[in-house]
């Protein structure tokens, strides 16, 4: 037995299911919400309930774009770590103005690393904690360390992130490194929302974990843009993972109700259509896409296609064309809350997006099993029965603008079997 919830706005939206069937669901509003939807599903379930995840994507979003009193983004500041400090004006801040309202403060130190590891410049551990001092003393209690070459090397990262929080203990520290991605402002994108978020999604995880204490013994856990849950400790720590899972768990939940490990899903909401792929029982997901805020993000979200209703049906085969199946899932959104199904039957998984340098094919088969291992490794903390590990994805990509012999690696691992 299994609960899935969506949290949007003031309203929760709920389902009981039983491997994949739906046994009930229920719908609230206001302050207590989840607490009621929790009773209404847990107490009449005719076994224990064994976990319970939340969508809350739309809810970070509200954080973003129109904060609140009880949920809202609390500035942050930006501690980039480069060779030299960039000499045009330009070049120091970042281009999304979406970003820059909540930076209040920035700061640039020597450091960093070019894609091979070799560091560019020595660390400068002490301006970069002097950095730390001066954005508490504004009043800040977050910051994001980016550094360049951090996705192959994030020693730097790591070493100031020690650093800061032994000098600085009540400073929260987002790295960039921990969400991947090769370019430096998408690291710097996550890396900001992810300080940026903190806050809001400790209390949104108190007040969760609070009205899950009814069920007794059972783990919370929280949908990520990848199609897969993580713990509430993990998304304390990386909020950012949680964006665009809306639309993750919308596309596993139209499959799984209709059976389908491998489908194209569209959905048709008033007048508009929007299409994605379950690919082996998961939501198809790539990196570096721009989410629903408007900035390109390095965390893996849903591919999707927007098209209006009358545009879909007068030509289906245009936006069906490369599609996985000939038979796409038709869905329109009615009372049943398809990304509450999705919530409820998804599993743990990890994303791993690194580069690595290797001089020859084996050396290279040797680096993508190094990082397949971190991945299942990533899962397998995860609460899951061992060995369920399995790898969904993974890829090298050779990096053409760089020397010979550097890879963007991507692996993406996920809990249990097909379907």
């Amino acid at each position: 037995m299994r609960i899935g919830a969506r949290l949007s706005g003031r309203v929760v939206r709920g389902v009981l299911t039983d491997g994949h069937r739906v046994l009930r669901q229920s719908t609230a509003e206001g302050a207590r919400a989840l607490h009621t939807v929790l009773r209404e599903l847990g107490e009449p379930a005719p076994r224990r309930v064994c976990s319970v995840t939340l969508e809350v994507s739309d809810l970070l979003v509200e954080a973003v774009r129109h904060p609140r009193a009880d949920l809202s983004v609390t500035p942050v500041s930006v501690l980039r770590v480069l060779p030299r400090t960039p000499q045009h004006v330009a070049l120091t801040d970042h281009p999304s103005a979406t970003l820059r309202s909540f930076v209040l403060h920035r700061a640039t130190v020597c450091g960093g690393h070019d894609l091979f590891g070799t560091p560019l410049a020595p660390l400068d551990v002490a301006s970069a904690v002097e950095a730390a001092r001066e954005a508490r003393r504004h009043g800040l209690g977050a910051i994001s360390v980016v550094a360049t070459g951090a996705v192959g090397a994030p020693g730097h990262e790591r070493a100031l992130a020690k650093a800061i929080q032994s000098a600085v203990p009540d400073m929260r520290v987002s790295l960039s490194h921990e969400v991947g991605g090769i370019g430096l402002l998408v690291r710097e994108t996550a890396a900001v929302l992810n300080a940026a978020l903190m806050s809001a999604v400790g209390r949104l995880v108190d007040r969760s974990q609070r009205a899950m204490r009814q069920l007794g013994d059972v783990p919370c856990w929280f949908a990520t843009g990848d199609g897969g849950r993580v713990s509430a400790e993990r998304l304390r720590a990386l909020p950012v993972l949680a964006l665009e899972a809306k639309w993750a768990t919308t596309l596993l939940g139209a499959a799984v109700l209709n059976g389908r490990d491998n489908a194209t899903i569209v959905v048709e909401d008033g007048a508009t259509c929007t299409i994605g792929e379950v690919r082996d029982g998961l939501a198809h997901v790539a990196a570096d896409r721009q989410g629903s805020l408007g900035v390109r993000l390095a965390a893996p979200q849903p591919v999707l296609t927007v098209t209006g209703v009358k545009e879909f049906r007068s030509w289906p085969e245009r936006w069906l064309r490369g599609s996985p199946d000939d038979s796409p899932v038709i869905v329109r959104n009615g009372d049943l809350d398809l990304a509450s199904v999705g919530a409820a039957c998804c599993e743990p998984t990890s994303w791993v997006d690194h580069v690595v340098y290797a001089g020859s094919t084996d050396e290279l088969r040797q680096q993508q099993r190094v990082t397949e291992d971190r991945a299942r490794g990533m899962v397998a903390t995860s609460d899951v029965p061992p060995g369920s590990e399995r790898i969904v994805e993974s890829s090298a990509t050779a990096l053409a603008y760089v020397r010979a012999g550097t890879y963007r690696l991507r692996v993406r691992a996920a809990a249990g079997g097909r379907r």
